[in-house]
């Protein structure tokens, strides 16, 4: 026997007085699409034209739910993007309808006859995806009648409930699959009853969309029109199909004063968060009253899901890269706390910890936070870490925020784009020594005094590398490095050019030809002289003076050619007078006679 979700609009209205509203048909321009990045608006000075909007949580004729979400502030910072689609798994939904007749409902699928649903298509036989489809995105500023949380949004329509509101639980996996497949960003499921059982294809539908990046949002349900059903002890689906890892985000229902709505299920397993769910105005259509400008009072946490779905899109909106984890997650993290006003609405006892984390808010994710030295914060745009010094953002990526066993719990996601202020300095480097590449490019650096150095091949191998402790980092990461010369041999090391017999020694960073005394006086082989190619070798700087690597300091030279004695000191000659070399009870039988030659390679100095 199937599993069967039965959800009628009648059960939406749940036995409030139901008003219908006919809106106006003459023509109104819609409101322009507006970049977020332009709108420098604050809460008080966004004043749409809907005639239903209101910026006045107590209204409760009109759109009441906006102010006490806080929506009409978070619009400051994202008023929704095209990009974002919001899968509305449900009846369908009447694209002709004024509010969102704008092109977008974008194509779905009617998982019940397997067929797509074109774009703009009118796919609602029963009226309740179209409720909840316009709570999420009714297209504001048309002078119509309600504005959506979202101004910009696609709505793609998923049809798995028949004109009944009736369904089975396959056909709603189906659907659930289908919408991520195709692109969906967030789930909307407004579905579910007492008769609605565990089921292993939902499950795995579920899990499926989770883990390709979906947000999952389901309704608590209404069970009892009294005091709704504990859903820890009466689990119902999908809002329970959270495969022991969350993957729902739950949604029960709250009233204009805060207080969880008579019909409302509740508890702590299945339900993430709440919403207002009680006299919500929105979008309708009615199959026996086919029209394209109808309004409605619904209530039902059918109607408190799509709420959070809103908010949800208004966040990945904000921030293309946020998953679906990090969204609930905010979701809750930054709802308002309402178990003081629910002391008793939880079947006689307190809602603590039955309502999930309280009554969700748009605006605290995005609100401005004090910035304490040292915290996290990740850029909603590119995704990057940054740690706060002084005035200064320093990045964090991903090896670095590894290394110093940073905790990804205290990163806080910037909505408010308060990084803007801080200025740029250099990212926090790994330790010196670190080995890095990218996945595109072969060439291997190492962190060096806050460089990124490349690193020959035969550099490489002559300091005992290995592959195995190169980490592959992304190329924004690479680039933050800033760049320095090529990693030198180790200095006293003797190398010459394959096909040349001048021997050179790595002396402080550059190559510095060695005559044959101080090759001997260096006690150096021939057998280990590295031989390089002409890549590695050119990559070796020359020194600038000219000069070449002079005896070792301490030692007595002359030119055969010349009665002036040197001493080497920090590798220059330095000629010294008859006094000093007596004062200094200097030996004769010291000073190595070398060619006139070997004697002007030595960088000179000053009379001792």
């Amino acid at each position: 026997m199937k599993n069967r979700l039965r959800k009628k609009f009648p059960e939406l209205i749940l036995g409030i007085l139901m008003s219908i509203f006919l809106l106006g048909t003459s023509a109104a321009p819609a409101f322009g699409a507006t970049k977020n990045s332009d709108l420098k608006l604050t809460a008080s000075a966004i004043n749409l034209n809907d005639p239903f909007y209101t910026t006045d949580d107590s209204d409760i004729d009109s759109q009441w739910y906006l102010p006490k979400t806080k929506v009409p502030e978070a619009w400051n910072f994202s008023t929704g993007q095209s990009t974002v689609i919001v899968a509305v798994v449900d009846t369908g939904i009447h694209a002709s309808h004024v509010e969102l007749d704008d092109g977008r409902v974008i194509a779905g699928y009617n998982a019940i006859t397997g067929e797509e649903i074109p774009a703009g298509a009118n796919s609602d036989d029963n009226g309740h995806g179209t409720a909840v489809a316009g709570v999420i995105g009714a297209i504001p500023n048309n002078k119509k009648g309600v504005a959506g949380i979202n101004w910009h949004v696609e709505l793609m329509p998923i049809k798995v409930l028949d004109k009944d509101g009736s369904g089975v639980s396959s056909v709603v996996a189906k659907g659930i699959t289908w919408a991520a497949d195709h692109g969906a960003n967030i789930i909307n499921l407004s579905m579910g009853s007492t008769g609605f059982k565990s089921d292993r294809s939902l499950s795995s539908a579920v899990a499926y969309a989770f883990n390709k990046g979906v947000l999952l949002v389901a309704a608590a349900g209404n069970d009892t029109a009294e005091h709704g059903l504990n859903l820890d002890a009466s689990p119902i689906y999908p809002v329970c199909s959270d495969n022991g890892a969350n993957m729902v985000l739950g949604v029960a229902a709250t009233d204009i004063n805060d207080q969880k709505a008579d019909f409302s299920d509740f508890g702590s397993n299945c339900v993430d968060i709440a919403a207002p769910g009680k006299k919500i105005l929105t979008a309708a259509f009615f199959p026996d009253r086919p029209s394209n400008n109808i309004l409605v009072y619904g209530s039902g946490t059918s109607l408190a899901a799509p709420i959070v779905a809103g908010i949800a899109a208004l966040f990945k909106a904000s921030n293309p890269n946020l998953s679906n984890v990090e969204i609930r997650n905010l979701i809750m993290t930054t709802a308002d706390n309402v178990d003081a006003k629910n002391s008793t609405n939880c079947g006689g006892v307190s809602c603590a910890g039955l309502l999930g984390a309280g009554r969700v808010n748009a605006y605290t994710y995005f609100s401005p936070k004090v910035i304490a030295e040292g915290s996290l914060l990740r850029d909603p745009l590119s995704d990057t870490v940054y740690i706060i010094s002084n005035t200064i953002k320093h990045a964090v990526y991903p090896l670095v925020f590894s290394e110093k066993n940073f905790n990804p719990k205290n990163v806080q996601i910037d909505g408010s784009n308060q990084l803007d202020s801080y200025v740029l300095g250099l990212p926090l480097f790994p330790p010196d020594g670190t080995l890095i590449k990218t996945a595109e490019d072969p060439t291997v650096y190492i962190i060096d005094k806050q460089r990124r150095r490349p690193v020959s091949a035969a550099v490489f191998k002559f300091r005992g590398f290995r592959f195995s402790n190169i980490h592959t980092i992304t190329n924004a990461e690479m680039q933050a490095y800033p760049a320095g010369s090529w990693l030198p041999l180790p200095d006293g090391t003797p190398f010459l050019k394959e096909g040349e017999p001048t021997v050179y020694l790595m002396d402080q960073e550059v190559k510095r030809p060695i005559s044959y005394f101080v090759f001997t006086q260096r006690h150096l082989s021939f057998a280990n002289i590295l031989k390089l190619g002409l890549a590695d070798f050119s990559n070796i700087p020359t020194a600038k003076d000219n000069y070449w690597m002079p005896p070792l300091d301490g030692t007595l030279v002359k030119s055969s050619a010349d009665p002036t004695i040197y001493l080497i000191e920090a590798g220059q000659r330095h000629p010294l007078t008859a006094a000093t070399f007596a004062l200094r009870n200097y030996s004769l039988s010291k000073v190595k006679i070398l060619p006139p030659a070997e004697i002007n390679i030595i960088a000179p100095g000053v009379f001792y």
